[in-house]
């Protein structure tokens, strides 16, 4: 339903599935996409990618890198992107493959060194710069929408975790979120959200998203 002709649709490693990149650049976008320990084939196939480049030393290889060094509130973070373009030995199913990402993060807080390491898949042949602030935005809306999940509803203490349980749930949250965001009456989403729990008029108007006269 969403107009993606022209848009980069970056999504964490639950939306790394052939059949969502498939329809991504079916309907004129291009993807990006977190990949991770769910599709354990793509993820030893993208990390040996850049492990051939290193053994190499990236001669003959197509690539892009860009890093950054950020300073603040006793912590320094640097951080380093890698881009390979053309890839080889992916798995044939993912369509139109333009490039893989790694993005290296080091930390220093108190004293305490902290690196991680993050795999990407693209069909956009961007610059390591462009495709990094395009992954820090993406995690900057995540944790936002994290932060009032887990304020307004507790989703952290949640244990649910039976079959399909945990994510429906998680699923009904965020519409529940993204309507009570769209209401314009005065109020944290919390107090909105025991409103709409006392209020059955109030909750019709939330459910319909029909704004406040």
């Amino acid at each position: 339903m969403l107009e993606l002709k022209g848009a980069l649709v970056t999504l964490d490693a639950a939306g790394c599935q052939v059949e969502i990149a498939a329809q991504i650049r079916e309907q004129g976008g291009d993807y990006l996409l977190a990949v991770k320990g769910n599709q354990p084939t793509l993820q030893a196939a993208v990390q040996a990618v850049f492990d051939r480049a290193c053994e190499a030393d990236f001669a003959g290889v197509r690539y892009d890198m860009h890093a950054t060094v950020e300073r603040g509130h006793g912590r320094q973070e640097e951080r380093y992107v890698t881009v390979i373009y053309e890839p080889e030995g992916l798995p044939a199913e993912w369509p139109d493959v333009a490039a893989v990402v790694l993005v290296g993060r080091e930390r220093k807080v108190k004293g305490k060194n902290v690196s991680t390491s993050h795999y990407y898949l693209t069909s956009r042949r961007g610059k390591a710069k462009r495709l990094g602030e395009a992954i820090r935005g993406h995690w900057g809306i995540e944790n936002g929408l994290h932060w009032g999940l887990d304020v307004a509803f507790a989703e952290d203490a949640n244990a649910t975790r039976a079959g399909h349980a945990g994510a429906n749930l998680g699923l009904v949250r965020r519409l529940a979120l993204s309507l009570l965001k769209q209401d314009a009456a005065k109020g944290s989403i919390k107090a909105k959200r025991l409103s709409a729990a006392l209020d059955e008029n109030y909750l019709l108007r939330i459910l319909q998203g029909i704004p406040e006269n």
